[in-house]
């Protein structure tokens, strides 16, 4: 038990010893690397800009995409109005049973006689 109680305890001393350093200091703001953004605006007719058959084609790709997502919900819709049909049905056969009324015993209407 020790065995295991005496390392554990010094592996955790020393991982909770070690300092790490801190970039809120003056010193460290310094060492701190510089972030640089392009901010270079981009002229829609100049060199580098989207080219109207790149502008289509992603277009086609988008509006696909919408048709495709448009024909998901469409037939997720009707697959639950489907559902709730048959649990309609469903419910209004089995009022039809319990409804039906149970045959009584046959008597008949007209009982012949006899003199």
């Amino acid at each position: 038990m020790r065995k295991l109680i005496i390392p554990s305890l010094l592996i955790l001393l020393s991982a909770c010893s070690k300092e790490t350093p801190v970039l809120n200091t003056s010193d460290n703001l310094d060492a701190a690397p510089k972030i640089v953004y392009d901010t270079t605006a981009i002229d829609s007719f100049g060199p580098g800009a989207t080219s109207e058959a790149v502008m289509a084609k992603i277009n086609a790709v988008a509006i696909k995409r919408e048709q495709d997502s448009l024909a998901k919900i469409a037939k997720a819709e009707q697959e639950k109005l489907d559902k709730e049909n048959k649990e309609k049905e469903a419910q209004k056969a089995k009022d039809a049973k319990s409804e039906t009324p149970k045959p009584a015993e046959q008597t008949p209407s007209n009982p012949i006689t006899t003199p």
